[in-house]
């Protein structure tokens, strides 16, 4: 069915990413600088329809599912890469998702994995993944309204990642935010994509502090706590 060209995105807020963000302990003032890429991986169920691509120069990024009806089209999502230059805690965008949702049938059940590689190189340089679960919320086409009728794209967990990076003897991790179309100004925590139609919409998230790294003991701090580990059971037995 035809549909209006501009994006449209449901009306929901990103209440429960932003209370996650908003515990973590502020992170050290820096710059964070580089370039970003994301794989999908297949669905816990896929179906004998769902596939995985790679398209514009990423590897498997688009996903593929659905036997398209009359007069229709398969289902994809795609994530592109993009530049990254932000300050560390502030939200910038990862990267750019489209989304094609057409009328189809065999499609499939459960959530799937985006692995989300940033390669920074400042504050330090280094390569991360970092893990995050999506699923599709299916709606019947009932309405004839293409927004009604639309597919949802939406975060299976809360948006963070156990995968971190160290900067100055600090773990730093990749939340995510939610989606936009205005650049950054307003975000939801689901992406519509109306029947019929294709919507892109940019992926946001912020690097945020996570706890302190461990120093290294040094050859004189073991040798402390091996005689304190000593003494201790020394006093032990003397107890006996």
């Amino acid at each position: 069915m035809s549909m209006p060209s501009s994006h449209w995105f449901a009306v929901t807020t990103a209440i429960s990413c932003t209370l996650v963000v908003s515990t973590v302990t502020p992170a050290q003032a820096f710059s964070i600088a580089g370039t970003s890429t994301g794989s999908w991986g297949l669905p816990a169920a896929p179906s004998a329809s769902t596939t995985l691509s790679s398209v514009a120069g990423g590897v498997n990024n688009r996903l593929t599912w659905g036997i398209p009806t009359t007069n229709s089209f398969s289902n994809y999502v795609q994530f592109n890469g993009t530049d990254i230059n932000a300050a560390a805690g502030s939200q910038f965008k990862i990267g750019d998702l489209t989304y094609r949702n057409g009328a189809t049938l065999d499609n499939f059940d459960g959530d799937f994995p985006l692995v989300v590689t940033l390669i920074l190189s400042a504050p330090t340089s280094v390569s991360q993944n970092f893990n995050f679960g999506f699923n599709i919320l299916n709606t019947t086409n009932v309405t004839n309204d293409p927004v009604l009728d639309g597919d949802r794209l939406r975060f299976s967990t809360a948006g963070l990642a156990s995968q971190s990076f160290s900067f100055n003897g600090v773990n730093y991790t990749l939340a995510l935010t939610g989606f936009s179309s205005d650049g950054g100004l307003t975000f939801v925590d689901e992406f519509n994509s109306p029947e019929g139609s294709t919507a892109s919409a940019g992926l946001y998230g912020q690097v945020i502090a996570a706890e302190a790294v461990p120093e290294p003991l040094t050859t004189t701090g073991l040798l402390l706590a091996g005689a304190g580990l000593l003494g201790a059971r020394r006093r032990q037995k003397q107890r006996v």
